[in-house]
């Protein structure tokens, strides 16, 4: 999955270290770079990086401590990170942020937790699915969905279909089955049925 074409800004929301922002750095591509994140530390952490920062070219290089359902964006076109919080966290953001996006915008999520909760929502919302992808970094599962508002796009769907069809994902599925099962609530059990419906 490619997470981003020829965007003029990176946002990178809860962007804790800044590691994922400060990447598109030097890409001549990208015109400026908006890290947010609602610690003091981080932020003064991040002033201190960008001092030292070896920046080659022009770049707006913006540092801001706000949460996310406080931000308001530019109207140039944006690739949106939200990573590394709770799919309830990455809601709240997207629904304060939905009429700040244009068509032409992505936004890149990965939620760590509430993510039936978090799909439902979108399944339902004006975001179109891009690309979804399972990843596995140092014995954790992520899922990453690159998104979009768009009615022509498929709708994200609840329970993930492209996820499950390379090494990693049968993996996931495989972890998720055993993790699931000692979960009553109607919800999780549909889950857990269609995920065992997929290992067969």
């Amino acid at each position: 999955m490619s997470f981003y074409e020829d965007e003029e800004s990176i946002v990178d929301i809860g962007c804790d270290h800044g590691l994922l922002g400060l990447s598109f750095i030097n890409n001549p591509l990208i015109q400026s770079i908006h890290l947010v994140d609602q610690s003091g530390d981080v932020i003064n952490d991040l002033n201190k990086k960008a001092k030292d920062a070896y920046i080659t070219r022009k770049l707006l290089l913006k540092i801001q401590k706000k949460n996310g359902q406080e931000l308001v964006l530019g109207t140039e076109k944006k690739c949106i990170f939200i990573t590394g919080m709770g799919g309830k966290e990455i809601m709240d953001i997207l629904v304060h942020l939905a009429s700040q996006l244009s068509s032409i915008d992505r936004v890149i999520i990965s939620p760590h937790r509430n993510i039936l909760e978090l799909r439902e929502y979108l399944f339902h919302s004006e975001f179109g699915l891009i690309d979804e992808v399972c990843i596995k970094e140092n014995g954790q599962f992520y899922q990453i969905l690159c998104l979009q508002k768009s009615f022509v796009l498929p709708n994200i769907p609840i329970y993930g279909e492209k996820l499950w069809h390379d090494q990693v994902g049968k993996e996931y599925l495989n972890h998720l089955i055993r993790a699931l099962k000692c979960h009553q609530d109607a919800t999780t059990r549909a889950y857990l049925d269609y995920l065992v419906q997929l290992s067969c």
